[in-house]
């Protein structure tokens, strides 16, 4: 468990009451990773949402199956950002890789349990997914611009 004060600080949780942000923390811890510590691997299962507390983590893909890229960067999380939301969709399986590029702290989110929540109380769902969805658009637009980048 982490201190709800602690997650006030990071816009996930903007627009949460005091109530809801103690549900959190309590299923809420920090972690440590060391540098090239895999947070989690491609295609498996999704059970923890994760916040950069300080450090940086790399997204890497693998593509999957026979003569697949291996470890493709895809992308980099920084403090403050999000990663691991394929923890609140079905199938609940991560899309990529996550590695810590250097000493990294983030706060560890108990996905199951959060979805439990937000199926409690909606306002929270609804303030979380629109948050992550704001995350992944703007993850989305990095993407875009390196693809043009690449191709030009």
């Amino acid at each position: 468990m982490i201190s709800y004060g602690r997650l006030r600080r990071y816009p996930l949780f903007g627009g949460l009451n005091e109530g809801q942000l103690k549900a959190i923390a309590m299923i809420s811890n920090e972690r440590e990773f060391a540098k090239d510590d895999v947070i989690f691997g491609e295609n498996t299962t999704a059970g923890k949402m994760y916040i950069v507390v300080e450090g940086d983590v790399d997204l890497l893909y693998g593509g999957g199956g026979e003569g697949a890229i291996v470890d493709a960067p895809v992308g980099s999380i920084a403090a403050g950002e999000i990663f691991g939301v394929s923890s609140l969709l079905e199938p609940y399986r991560y899309i990529d890789t996550a590695k810590a590029a250097k000493k990294t702290k983030a706060i560890e989110v108990d996905a199951s349990a959060l979805r439990a929540l937000c199926e409690v109380d909606h306002h929270l769902g609804h303030a979380l997914l629109q948050q992550i969805f704001q995350a992944a658009l703007e993850r989305l637009k990095y993407t875009q611009i390196e693809l043009a980048a690449a191709r030009a």
